[in-house]
């Protein structure tokens, strides 16, 4: 037999440990599920085994034995990202979604290899507020800036997801396990990231999606983790773009009622809280009305849900490349098998991102349409 047919890849101990952290395993409890001691998993991870039961560590971790073999896997860094609450995290639910995080970027690159995706169109805060004199950029200012350059004018947004994957945001859902985790943002070289949490209402979605927006165009290279000043400047950012001043203040013609607040929301695609948050921003209600309104919507269920909301948004980015790849071949299970990726990871982080279109604008508000955002691409392959 010849030296290159006998030729079998090294397993990499560190993909192990990277796997282990995935799902959120202690060295024990896969050394239960494979059947050995505590010490073989450490000696697997040590890198003092060349050859571990693959079949059995695959079937326990449920990665593909693909995984464990070739180079490390370039793991997303914790400094690198914008955690809305990292101190309700634990060290292992923060192990196991960066890694998350870290497989979708790989195959994120995949798409970009095989696909001519939208080139990234984030601006940084200096960008978007160069001509402000203050000492410091504005949120507000930022998100009115960015409206007027992806062209959204003052109206709504129709479709939020397609227009950040529509200006090269890439958007992954978080698995069902974290979903206590609401989203968070990162940038990897030139390409911005967001991880939102699908089983939240399609408002707050929209929302998270905004406030994530607020972090990469304004906190890039800081590290904003427990901090609570840029979590609200991005809350301020998302505000402002997903309902900007020049649009709600036509709308409001003498003293406002909860009532009003429930036609406003469904006009301008927000939460019922978001919309009496923005109102109480502009000054447009009292400090008593709005303890009073929120109060009441906590009551009827407005706080965990959003009654008589929107339909969830779709992307159209990932389901025009899930379409292109089978036609080329490209199953799930060879997308899997290639990447090392488990089928299970790429369900999780496409799950609720792939539904029903959105609703048309509710009656009894201003007959303007909302604003479309750009259409996504037409995606070819990359030749």
């Amino acid at each position: 037999m010849s030296a290159e047919s006998s030729y079998r890849p090294e397993f990499n101990p560190h993909k192990l440990r990277f796997a282990r952290e995935r799902r959120s395993l202690t060295k024990e409890a896969l050394a239960q599920l494979c059947g050995v001691s505590r010490r073989a998993v450490t000696d697997w991870e040590s890198g003092n085994v060349d050859s571990p039961p693959m079949e059995r560590i695959s079937g326990a971790l449920d990665f593909p034995v693909s995984f464990f073999y070739g180079e490390d896997i370039e793991e997303v860094a914790l400094n690198c990202v914008s955690f809305r609450a990292l101190s309700s995290m634990t060290p292992r639910q923060t192990h196991r979604v960066l890694a998350h995080a870290s497989l979708m970027r790989g195959f994120s690159s995949w798409m970009d290899s095989r696909y001519d995706t939208p080139a990234p169109d984030v601006p940084s805060i200096e960008e978007l507020t160069a001509s402000v004199d203050e000492c410091e950029p504005s949120a507000v200012e930022g998100a009115s800036s960015l409206r007027v350059m992806w062209g959204l004018g003052v109206k709504p947004i129709r479709d939020m997801l397609v227009l950040v994957e529509s200006r090269g945001i890439r958007v992954f859902g978080l698995p069902a396990e974290d979903k206590e985790v609401d989203a968070f943002s990162f940038w990897y070289g030139d390409r911005p990231f967001i991880f939102v949490n699908t089983s939240k209402s399609a408002e707050r979605v929209r929302f998270d999606l905004a406030h994530e927006v607020g972090h990469l165009c304004m906190h890039r290279d800081i590290k904003t983790n427990r901090n609570r000043r840029y979590e609200l400047d991005a809350n301020s950012f998302a505000g402002a773009l997903l309902v900007p001043r020049a649009g709600l203040l036509p709308q409001i013609v003498g003293q406002l009622s909860l009532a009003d607040v429930m036609k406003l929301k469904k006009y301008w695609r927000v939460s019922a809280t978001a919309m009496v948050r923005r109102l109480h921003q502009l000054g447009r209600i009292t400090d008593w009305q709005y303890r009073s309104w929120m109060i009441d919507l906590s009551e009827r269920g407005f706080r965990n849900s959003e009654p008589d909301g929107i339909q969830s948004e779709q992307s159209a980015l990932l389901g025009q490349v899930l379409t292109l790849a089978r036609q080329d071949g490209w199953g799930t299970e060879r997308i899997s098998k290639e990447l090392g990726i488990p089928r299970r990871d790429l369900s999780e982080a496409m799950m609720g991102l792939t539904v029903t279109p959105v609703a048309g604008p509710a009656k009894g508000i201003p007959e303007t349409a909302p604003t479309a955002p750009p259409g996504p691409p037409r995606l070819r392959m990359v030749r």
